[in-house]
């Protein structure tokens, strides 16, 4: 089949699933961000994708379309959805507003949708401008499969379609480790012991308080217990006074480099993720990908992917004990985390691994080239505002 991929943010993904189709033997064609690809694997990117694999750099105008060479930029995506002409579009959830002005323009084949939060979560993310709503909306109508990674989201999804927000066809595949972190990777890290690292972006719905609480509780057993707290967000900032004065605690804060990523999960004991609210999390995939056990909570489709005593550990949301206590067993029982630690590796090796989810969607993707192109569209609903720019071919020749 051809294939194209198509998303403004999710990078490592991309790669991922593009190498993994391109082995089964599809043509795929993929379109990054520019930005985006930047800021995570730079100029690594020619060695991790697959050279079967075509792909090309959209950049963005962070004026918008207050800069005029942002309409360049739309007349370029158009031009390449245009010339790649795929079977499939592979396409993300995305809340950029030019998005459904170029796909009613030059997208015919069926889009198999990739939503990640099928809602917005609490806090800022809840406060989106109308206009991400419309566009996320137009997505979703305009989808002729959804895919989701958790039976949980599938059951949400399919809850929000019964007033009128979805389709029929919802697909649950889990979504891959990031084993292409492992190219950061470097011999000799150690692990810092009986330490526990928060990963990612900081907001209120990610349970830093209760972590901050739990570690005063499981102290009291462990007392040389470190916190390791990178990323950033509103929550950060709100509690960087109370993390940077507290001595069990270390902050790395801001947007870390695939470098920097690697390097704090090779030194972590464990990875704990106590959310009070959730969807499912990349982070759980990192961790699996360096061999790391995890602590999560019941949240979400988030359990969906913890063998729960085996990869990791699984605690009531909002209760800073039962997330104390689990703190305290893995990091009191080295032979039990090794244990786990390494069945965590073997998930993202198998379970988990991109050729498992390639696997599992391509019998989607058959069907959705088998019917043509598609047959529902929402025109004329597009609001040019949004980000993005110059495109580059894959090697190196302007596109």
């Amino acid at each position: 089949m051809r294939l194209l991929l198509l998303s403004f943010n999710w990078v490592e993904y991309q790669i991922e699933m593009a190498n993994a189709l391109a082995s089964l033997g599809h043509r795929c064609e993929v379109i990054f961000k520019s930005s985006r690809v930047r800021e995570s694997v730079g100029d690594a990117l020619p060695r991790l994708i697959d050279p079967a694999v075509r792909w090309h750099l959209l950049d963005d105008r962070p004026g918008g379309l207050r800069d005029p060479r942002q309409w360049m930029t739309v007349l370029q995506l158009l031009r390449l959805l245009r010339r790649a002409a795929p079977e499939v579009l592979l396409l993300h959830e995305a809340t950029t507003t030019y998005l459904p002005f170029c796909l009613d323009r030059a997208v015919d084949a069926p889009i198999l949708l990739t939503v990640h939060d099928v809602a917005t979560h609490p806090g800022a993310d809840s406060r989106e401008p109308a206009r991400r709503a419309r566009v996320r909306r137009n997505l979703r109508g305009r989808a002729a499969a959804v895919v989701v990674h958790g039976e949980s989201l599938r059951h949400a999804y399919l809850g929000q379609a019964a007033g009128g927000q979805g389709v029929a066809e919802v697909h649950a595949i889990p979504h891959g480790c990031y084993t292409v972190l492992r190219h950061w990777a470097r011999p000799g890290v150690a692990e810092i012991p009986r330490s526990v690292l928060f990963f990612g972006r900081i907001h209120e719905y990610k349970g830093l308080d209760y972590l901050l609480r739990a570690t005063e509780i499981a102290a009291a057993t462990v007392p040389d217990l470190r916190v390791v707290v990178a990323g950033d967000g509103a929550d950060l900032e709100g509690r960087l006074g109370e993390l940077l004065s507290n001595p069990r605690c270390t902050v790395h804060r801001g947007y870390l480099g695939n470098d920097r990523v690697a390097e704090i999960f090779q030194q972590a004991s464990i990875v704990v993720l106590p959310y009070i609210e959730g969807s499912q999390s990349g982070v759980v995939r990192i961790a699996y990908a360096f061999g790391k056990p995890v602590i999560v909570t019941r949240v979400g489709s988030i359990p969906e992917s913890v063998r729960d005593g085996i990869t990791g550990l699984v605690v009531p949301p909002r209760d800073e004990r039962a997330l104390a206590t689990a703190m305290i067993a893995l990091l009191t029982d080295d032979t039990r985390r090794a244990t786990m630690a390494r069945a965590a590796a073997e998930m993202a090796d198998g379970e988990l691994s991109w050729s498992t989810v390639a696997r599992r969607t391509v019998p989607i993707l058959e069907r959705l080239a088998a019917r043509g192109p598609a047959a529902s569209r929402e025109p004329g609903s597009a609001v040019l505002s949004s980000p993005a720019g110059r495109v580059k071919r894959g090697d190196g020749e302007e596109g």
